[in-house]
């Protein structure tokens, strides 16, 4: 005696349970697309909707205040350049990324101060760099711009430094601000550096040193250049001499050692500028053709023995 047959229309399959279910098909249908979008949202959703709520924005980004002598706008550079857009502020080293893209800029110093606020928002301190002096590159020849007339003149420029010697693009400041600083003289001198790193030449270090020595008299006693001589006469701490000349040329300083590198014998930084303003205090008796020159240094002798081309 056989096994009795199911009947056809009887058996057992998922169609059929779906069939009896009701609005099975429709489930059958939903469950993929409920697999499908938890994983979409688990790869993809989740990521971007941190991106859109936590990731820094440049609106939502403040910095301190830029000086007026740069013309560059300091957070919309760095937002674009470091790519702050790609920064999540869930990050636990978002401040330090931040810090450091922005210490990057050649206008900045250092960011003293990154806080992080309700609505995505970022407060960044910074303290700038400030030109200290103009170095002067002679027979410098500017690139020609598309569509000008081809000259073969050299065209003189100054490029701006600050205290530590770093390079400070040239294009950011105005024609009158050149005549804000001291001016750095030295033969061939040429950059060793790019903008944002150190200029590269010691003799424009020694400079500075006495830039900000006597920069509290700068603009009173219309001092302006700076030119750096070897000195011919005798070693000593520094290879380097400094001579200053006021900005309508009528007298002339014989600085000596920049300060703190004063020679054996050479009158310390405090008793030079004693006797340079006691001399300052005093009419001048010179002239742009033959100015009058004090010799700061132990010995007096004829200034311009051992400095030839000084002028």
């Amino acid at each position: 005696m056989g096994t009795p047959s199911t009947p056809k229309g009887n058996q057992f399959s998922f169609a059929n349970v779906i069939k009896r279910v009701p609005g099975g098909a429709l489930m059958f249908a939903v469950i993929p697309l409920l697999f499908l979008g938890y994983f979409g949202w688990y790869y993809y959703g989740a990521e971007h909707l941190d991106h859109a709520l936590y990731n820094l924005r440049l609106e939502n980004l403040t910095v301190t205040d830029q000086p007026a002598w740069i013309k560059a706008n300091v957070a919309q550079e760095v937002f674009r350049d470091s790519k702050l857009e790609d920064v999540s502020l869930l990050d636990p080293h978002a401040t330090a990324t931040i810090a450091q893209a922005f210490e990057a800029h050649h206008w900045v110093k250092s960011a003293s101060r990154v806080t992080k606020s309700t609505g995505a928002k970022v407060a960044v301190n910074l303290i700038y760099r400030r030109p200290a002096a103009m170095v002067h590159l002679p027979n410098y020849t500017a690139p020609q711009a598309a569509g000008e007339p081809n000259s073969n003149e050299a065209l003189v420029y100054f490029f701006p430094i600050d205290s530590m010697g770093v390079l400070l693009p040239a294009q950011d400041l105005e024609e009158q601000q050149v005549l804000k600083h001291f001016l750095i003289y030295a033969e061939d001198v040429r950059s060793a550096g790019e903008v944002g790193k150190p200029f590269g030449d010691a003799r424009i270090i020694e400079a500075l040193k006495l830039c900000e020595f006597l920069e509290p008299e700068r603009e009173r006693w219309g001092l302006e250049r700076i030119n750096v001589y070897q000195d011919l006469r005798s070693g000593g701490a520094s290879p380097w001499i400094l001579i200053l000349a006021t900005r309508d040329r009528s007298r002339e300083i014989i600085w000596g050692h920049a300060p703190t590198n004063e020679a054996s014998g050479e009158p310390q930084p405090g008793e030079k500028l004693t006797r340079l303003r006691k001399w300052m205090d005093e009419p001048s008796t010179g002239t742009a053709q033959k100015p009058a020159v004090l010799d700061l240094r132990a010995v007096a002798t004829a200034a311009k023995a051992n400095l030839p081309g000084h002028r």
